[in-house]
């Protein structure tokens, strides 16, 4: 059952009237049910790992509560070394052996839940919140399913207190809420069906044998890539947001329109943004910031984004493609001083609009860059990018090439329109200008056809098929 399927919006309908028809004692249950449902029907041994998991960590944070402080950094020490060997041997066992482990099977989410497990031990021992007793409140946490899958990566401190049956009892039935829900989880399906599944084609069709276009072409197809993975990722997250906000739950926002950044480091402010935050508190602070002197600061980012990158994946690729972000962020704050002196020189505002301009387009182009790294299997592909970028071929985007990569002329259309709304919508919402709030205060009789208008728009021109599997959204494999 995938989120983008009409079984799962039958699921979530059914799960969303019986949660809201039982009382508030019985509300954990039908969540907690409702998600192990919905994990188990992707695999049932992902299932039986995830309760595994739950149980080990659960058990793990109350030990810690249990014993002596001089006891309780073994057991926590004990505990990460579990789920990180699991996370290591799913994800990297085949990478690190040069191929010579199989590993098994990978867990869908497995990534997720773990670093969410992981940092739920690291609050429970620093005394930053106190170990959850109920175990259906922390099986919960662990499995909610809008998150499960790809997140966010939420943190215990605001999800537990979430799911006490007090909580519960202040959860009401509201329309409006349940309505913005849904708004949510459209334009998340929008993202999704209209514009990533769209442009993987035409991205799939180049990268899968970049020697036979032009480098321009394979320009204009990594700059697509970049709306690609940013409307399959935030499709996803606008969907689990609109999901748990029906149910009256408060999910952490992923992504404030990172393409409008004006550096990396505020690039990562923005994209990913659970993902980002959980390595700023569980590893950059630990490892001293910025607290222990400038090298030391450098040396702490590039471990960060070493790690962020090898999070996503066991393949030199990933690395590097983390490793580049780190190099940039280390390269942006050792030329700043130089940028501000010659800012002053020039008499340039570094807040007027020409300026922010540049630094956006420039930021952009940066992680455009990086995002071949990412996109491309192994580091060959990269050199045969390489060599086809020094052949530019200009020819091939006017000769109705591009007509021939899967997608027709009709297709390129709307997927040229909706990713012109996408940039419309990203700049009224960096103004402040929520479109769907300013929906909801018309009149029943101008929102509702805009609704609706939305809802088949979508269906219409979305890319459905008996494709979809575990891998249709790209993060599911992290």
């Amino acid at each position: 059952m995938q989120i983008v399927s009409i079984e799962f919006l039958f699921f979530f309908i059914c799960t969303l009237v019986i949660y809201y028809m039982v009382p508030a004692y019985f509300k954990c249950a039908v969540l907690l049910a409702a998600s192990y449902l919905f994990y188990g029907s992707q695999n049932i041994w992902y299932l039986v790992f995830l309760a595994i998991a739950t149980l080990l960590s659960y058990g793990s944070a109350l030990w810690m509560t249990h014993i002596q402080d001089n006891h309780k950094k073994v057991v926590f020490v004990l505990s990460l070394v579990m789920n990180l060997s699991a996370l290591g041997y799913f994800k990297y066992a085949g990478f690190l052996s040069g191929g010579r482990i199989s590993s098994l099977l990978l867990p869908v989410g497995i990534s997720f839940y773990l670093f969410m497990s992981c940092g739920y031990l690291a609050d429970v021992y620093h005394g930053r919140i106190i170990a959850e007793k109920n175990l259906l409140k922390y099986a919960l946490f662990v499995s909610f399913f809008p998150t499960i899958l790809s997140g966010p990566i939420e943190r215990a401190g605001n999800m537990l207190p979430q799911f006490s049956t007090d909580s519960f009892r202040q959860i009401r039935f509201d329309t409006s809420q349940i309505r913005d829900g849904f708004v949510r989880m459209l334009w998340g399906y929008f993202l999704k069906l209209v514009l990533a599944d769209r442009i993987s084609i035409l991205v799939d069709t180049v990268y899968n044998s970049p020697e036979s276009y032009g480098g321009a072409l394979i320009l204009v197809t990594s700059v697509l890539y970049t709306f690609q993975i940013y409307c399959d990722f935030a499709g996803y997250s606008h969907i689990a947001i609109g999901i748990a906000k029906a149910l009256g739950i408060r999910v952490m926002e992923n992504f404030k329109c990172p393409y409008l950044a004006k550096s990396i480091s505020d690039f990562w402010r923005r994209w990913h943004i659970s993902l980002s935050s959980w390595f700023r508190d569980y590893v950059y602070i630990p490892l001293g910031g910025n607290r222990k002197g400038t090298v030391r600061k450098y040396i702490n980012i590039m471990v960060v984004f070493l790690l962020s990158g090898l999070w996503h994946g066991g393949g030199w690729t990933f690395i590097l493609w983390g490793g580049l972000h780190g190099i940039y962020q280390v390269i942006g704050a050792v030329l700043m001083p130089i940028r501000r002196k010659f800012a002053d020189g020039l008499k340039l505002d570094e807040q007027s609009r020409s300026v922010r301009a540049v630094k956006v387009l420039v930021t952009f182009c940066l992680v455009s860059t990086a995002w071949i790294l990412f996109r491309v299997e192994n580091l060959e592909a990269v050199f045969r990018i390489g060599r086809q970028l020094l052949h530019p071929k200009m020819w091939e985007l006017f000769d109705g090439t591009l007509y021939m990569l899967g997608l027709d002329r009709a297709n390129v259309l709307v997927m040229l329109g909706g990713l012109i709304l996408l940039v419309i919508v990203d700049l009224l919402n960096e103004r402040g200008v929520i479109i769907s709030k300013c929906i909801a205060r018309e009149r029943l009789w101008i929102r509702w056809p805009i609704y609706i208008a939305a809802v088949l728009f979508i269906l219409i021109c979305g890319i459905w098929g008996s494709a979809y599997d575990t891998s249709s959204f790209i993060y599911y494999q992290f």
